[in-house]
């Protein structure tokens, strides 16, 4: 999923991105967390939450809340 075009495209939207990848956060959860790590360099999820979306959809809205997205 990750390879597919479309999503490495919105890797290469960069920091442009990360406000609509914010609100389909907030919107539906779904697997957009790698994308929003290549782009901020950043993973705000903790090892124990990793594969739990709902914790790791919380963990990354709660970070873009952080840096005011």
């Amino acid at each position: 999923m990750v390879m597919h075009p479309a999503y490495q495209q919105i890797i290469g939207m960069g920091q442009d991105a990360l406000p609509l990848l914010i609100e389909e956060l907030r919107r539906e959860p779904d697997h957009w967390f790698w994308a929003m790590q290549a782009i901020t360099g950043v993973n705000p999820v903790p090892p124990e939450n990793r594969g739990n979306v709902a914790k790791m959809t919380q963990a990354w809205l709660a970070w873009a809340q952080q840096q005011g997205l």
